[in-house]
């Protein structure tokens, strides 16, 4: 079950990141994390947008990680069952 879980979370924690993403892709407009958002325009500094828009991309690891490490788990348990199922009853 906890699979499942692992699954949930780890999509959670890369839509959190990649909707505001798309969305400052798409308007050319990335906000900063934290208490005291600020806005950061692509026009006004590309830099520093190329930058926050990097670092929302790298956030998103996390997530892909969790997915990975829950599906890794998920195939090596059906590949376990699957061998016990073909072993011959003693």
């Amino acid at each position: 079950m906890w699979i499942l879980g692992a699954f949930l979370a780890g999509l959670f924690l890369i839509l959190r990141e990649l909707v505001p993403l798309l969305q400052a892709q798409s308007s050319g407009v990335v906000y900063t994390k934290g208490h005291a958002r600020r806005r950061v325009a692509r026009a006004d500094d590309p830099e520093r947008f190329r930058a926050l828009c990097r670092g929302r991309f790298k956030a998103m690891g996390l997530g892909v990680i969790i997915i990975a490490i829950a599906l890794a788990w998920l195939v090596v348990n059906l590949v376990l069952m699957a061998a016990d199922a073909a072993l011959p009853a003693a």
